[in-house]
């Protein structure tokens, strides 16, 4: 019976509460449900039942959802746009998400680049964890990308540490994908590109809230590319997406890469 009702908007619902009321202890008609708004595939299945015993249906629907609050989404945009704008900036979300965490921060990305700008606030927030916690500090996690081929230098270990995170006395986990030394050691032909790439591009901060976003961690990614993304802030979603990761550096398919 549920299901049509669940359908409807939160504010749809509301309506459709008044409806009832007004019915009292009368049956539902699809005439009076009509007259009210609502289509008859929304709460066809209300028909012929008592007005008092669907209004049961709609607040348990309503409860649910308060108890239950759909996840809060935030427009996340690089690049030109509108003089009134709908979305928040990529820079500014990733300054104001660094600057929040307490207890663990998880970067994919494809592409880093001369990228100390960008994590910069999450090197300062890593600092004052850690003066504020000495035994809890800060965890890190990044994900990354490296060019099997060697011929991309800007997708090198080596880059990574010299450009993105040059820093020493905050040690972040620096994982990449483990095919990568497959495809290392099963290219027959230098110059063919590579077979698979760590594409995904997120930042989950303490399983509370995940961006998820088209732009890499480079400068032009973050103030002249058009790029699009979104917030989440949902727990379970955070947890779940963090979960993904570490399930893929158990299974051995994420190797950890140690700083040279």
């Amino acid at each position: 019976m549920a299901r049509g009702v669940w359908e409807l908007s939160t504010l749809r619902l509301e309506d459709l509460r008044a409806a009832l009321l007004r019915l009292g202890a009368a049956p539902c008609t699809e005439t009076a449900l009509q007259a009210a708004g609502f289509e008859s595939a929304q709460v066809t299945m209300l028909c012929g039942v008592p007005a008092t015993h669907a209004l049961v249906v709609v607040d348990a629907v309503l409860a649910d959802r308060r108890a239950h609050p759909p996840p809060g989404l935030d427009l996340v945009w690089s690049g030109p746009e509108a003089a009134r704008s709908l979305s928040r900036d990529t820079a500014q979300v990733l300054r104001e998400l660094f600057a929040r965490a307490e207890r663990h921060v998880i970067v994919a990305g494809f592409a880093f680049w001369d990228a100390q700008a960008i994590f910069e606030p999450l090197v300062q927030r890593a600092r004052a964890v850690a003066e504020q916690s000495p035994e809890r500090g800060l965890e890190i996690e990044f994900y990354i990308h490296l060019d099997a081929t060697g011929r991309d230098r800007s997708m090198t270990p080596a880059a990574f540490f010299r450009h993105s995170w040059p820093w020493v006395d905050v040690m972040p986990a620096v994982y990449y994908d483990a095919r990568t030394d497959d495809d290392r050691a099963d290219r027959a032909d230098d110059a063919a590109p590579p077979t698979s790439s760590m594409h995904a591009k997120c930042v989950i901060l303490d399983e509370a809230a995940t961006l998820i976003t088209s732009a890499n961690f480079t400068s032009a990614a973050h103030t002249r590319n058009i790029e699009l993304g979104v917030l989440v802030r949902d727990e379970t979603f955070a947890a779940r997406a963090g979960a993904q990761w570490r399930s893929l550096v158990a299974r051995g398919l994420f190797r950890r890469l140690e700083r040279g």
